[in-house]
């Protein structure tokens, strides 16, 4: 579908111009990217250090559990969300608040990210091409992270969550479920790598709170793939408000 691609973007000048108004105004980054409602930015830590704790007898998947910037709409100044992710991955960007996780041995990513929705648009209307544009976007944290990517689009979207349904929770929060295809550049600019991602997404206000991880096409594709399965399992556990709470 010509419509979900999106052209190949350079994240440096976005980076550059950032970089240079954090220095000329002392704004935040995340005061900054707010202002470029069409990117995905993170999802800020808000409200202190988060909980992570390990679980199960074999303490290799960890629990997390914090508060993240809430929409200015909304009625408080932070909203709980939780996930649970192999213990050994790395946490990336401490000091920046925002939250990235990395396996170390084959790049696999996770971000929490989020966006504002389009006018007139709600989680289950808005275009799913919408999401690829605003993930990989070069005003987006995924950009400025350093990845060089390309032909992003949505192969499958699904509500797994459906608000506007007679037997929907209440209340309710609406939650949909993508898989982003598309393609990285190495450092040198020729070779592209196939990535996929999967998304899983919920609705506050008029703001998308995003669980985004990152594979290599490969081995996501892969009948039986270790890989899926863990990514799978992280955006299952993907929790946003007070469900997020244990």
């Amino acid at each position: 579908d010509m419509s979900d691609n999106i052209d190949r973007r350079s994240f440096l000048s976005s980076g550059a111009i950032l970089a240079s108004s954090v220095l000329l105004t002392g704004a935040s980054p995340s005061a900054l990217a707010e202002d470029n409602q069409a990117a995905a930015i993170y999802a800020y830590r808000s409200g202190g250090l988060p909980s992570l704790r390990p679980i199960g007898l074999t303490k290799l998947t960890t629990r997390y559990e914090g508060y993240v910037e809430a929409p200015k709409s909304y009625a408080k100044s932070g909203i709980p969300v939780s996930f649970e992710f192999p213990s050994d991955w790395l946490q990336l960007d401490k000091l920046g608040g925002g939250i990235q996780y990395v396996d170390q041995r084959n790049g696999d990513k996770l971000y929490i990210l989020k966006a504002t929705l389009p006018a007139e648009t709600n989680l289950k209307t808005v275009a799913k091409s919408w999401f690829a544009e605003v993930i990989l976007s070069p005003e987006g944290d995924v950009a400025r992270s350093g990845v060089v990517a390309e032909g992003g689009r949505i192969s499958r979207s699904q509500m797994t969550t459906d608000c506007t349904a007679e037997d929907a929770p209440r209340p309710c929060i609406g939650r949909r479920r993508m898989i982003l295809k598309y393609d990285t550049v190495t450092g040198s600019g020729v070779q592209t790598v196939e990535r996929r991602g999967l998304i899983d997404a919920y609705q506050i206000d008029n703001d998308v709170y995003m669980m985004v991880t990152s594979s290599n096409a490969i081995k996501f594709e892969q009948k039986g793939s270790r890989e899926r399965e863990t990514v799978e399992n992280i955006c299952q556990s993907f929790k946003v408000g007070p469900a997020a709470l244990s």
